[in-house]
Order: C-alpha cells, then sequence, then structure tokens
C-alpha cells in the first residue's frame, strides 16, 4: 500500500470516539446494569408496596439501557441521560416522603454519575 491508499482508506473509515467516550459510555453502561441489580433486589427486601414495585421497574429499564449503551443501540444514549435524571429526582422525593431507605441514597448517587457521563458522551458525539 502507498501513501495515497492510506489516506482513502483514512478517509473511508467511520470516525472513531476518543478513548474516554468509550470509557465513559462502558462507565455508565455498567453503572446502569449494577442499578438495575440493586433496584430489583429491594423486592426481596422490602415487599411488593408501590414505591419498591415502581423502583424495581426502574431497575429493569435501567437494565434496557445498560445494555443498550454496551451494544450501541440508537437512542440509548439520550435515554441514559432522561430516564436516570427523572429516577434520581424520583428516588429523593422516594427518600424524603414515602421510604427513606440506603437504596435510594446509593441510587441517586450512581445516577448522579451516569447522567453527567452521558451527557459528556452524548454532546463530544454531536461535537463531532
Amino acid at each position: 500500500m502507498n501513501g495515497d491508499d492510506m489516506k482513502a482508506m483514512d478517509q473511508a473509515a467511520p470516525p472513531r470516539p476518543p478513548a474516554w467516550t468509550a470509557r465513559a459510555r462502558q462507565t455508565a453502561a455498567w453503572l446502569l446494569l449494577l442499578s438495575a441489580v440493586t433496584h430489583v433486589l429491594q423486592v426481596p427486601v422490602y415487599g411488593t408496596e408501590g414505591n419498591v414495585l415502581g423502583a424495581a421497574g426502574f431497575g429493569v429499564v435501567y437494565a434496557v439501557l445498560g445494555t443498550g449503551l454496551l451494544r450501541g443501540w440508537p437512542g440509548a444514549l439520550p435515554a441514559s441521560i432522561v430516564l436516570p435524571a427523572i429516577g434520581g429526582t424520583l428516588g429523593v422525593l422516594r427518600f424524603l416522603f414515602l421510604h427513606n431507605n440506603p437504596f435510594s441514597v446509593w441510587h441517586v448517587v450512581l445516577d448522579l454519575v451516569i447522567v453527567p457521563l452521558a451527557i459528556a458522551c452524548y454532546l463530544k458525539g454531536r461535537a463531532g
């Protein structure tokens, strides 16, 4: 291969995201999966009250989001910004008004890491 062939290959290949973006996306994905497990674990710990089942439902959604981020599904990244932001807000409200428990604190802390990671990846992807 000569230099012209290499340039043509470079131009034809889709741009790869920076390494930090891939790591941030993967970190957000694994944190979502971890959060999914601990959300669902609340059912055997606290029973089947409505707020517990709602939290477990968020766990199922987080499992889908984490899987989507790892597999590069379209829409997984923006959903990983919006849904954990909503979940974190609901977690604070749940802790303050319904059921103050360590799971709620843990999940809000995870959401406070996941959302900025997802935002950074999303913005970097839009900037090119």
